[in-house]
């Protein structure tokens, strides 16, 4: 049972070509429904992991792998599939999320255990899921809405990419303390 987080971490992953298939062939509704039972398999992964301690070192890689995988090839894709008006948004998104792999990849080579997503980061992803999902759905969507949507999510990763500065700051310092 302990595993069951890290076999829906595991899932969204799995998750990610059917996703790329449903967008490029223009079935939105059936990528806005992947898209929430990614989202629902993140939130109930995290919660089952806290809930009965069923929390690993695999399950701490994993989890934010699954979320940056899903986050960039969302981006990706909705920055081809919306004829490039929301490029800007999406590089911003994706040079975050990147940027974040990176540290995360560092911090764990050198050996440092990471804590698990702060509070700023699960909204920042809700956010995101929130605002790609009514995307898909609501292909009618004036530009307005969907730029001032993608804007606010765009500053929030950016927001929370600054508030994890200070953590890996911290973990960086514990490594090398010069």
């Amino acid at each position: 049972m302990r595993h069951i987080p890290n076999l829906l971490s595991s899932f969204r992953i799995i998750l990610i070509p059917l996703l790329v298939y449903l967008v490029l062939r223009g079935e939105m509704f059936f990528a806005a429904l992947t898209l929430i039972l990614s989202a629902l398999t993140d939130f109930l992964d995290g919660l089952l992991a806290r809930r009965f301690g069923w929390i690993s070192p695999i399950g701490k890689v994993l989890d934010p792998m699954a979320d940056k995988l899903t986050l960039i090839t969302i981006c990706i894709l909705f920055a081809l599939t919306l004829g490039g008006r929301f490029w800007i948004f999406f590089a911003v998104l994706v040079g975050k999320e990147i940027a974040m792999l990176i540290l995360g990849a560092y911090l764990f080579k050198k050996g440092i255990k990471i804590e698990g997503a702060r509070w700023f980061g699960k909204v920042t992803t809700a956010l995101f899921y929130l605002t790609v999902i009514l995307i898909a759905l609501v292909p009618a969507l004036p530009y307005f809405a969907i730029y001032a949507m993608l804007a606010v999510v765009t500053v929030c990763a950016l927001i929370t990419g600054v508030l994890y500065l200070p953590a890996f700051r911290a973990y960086h310092r514990s490594i090398d303390p010069s």
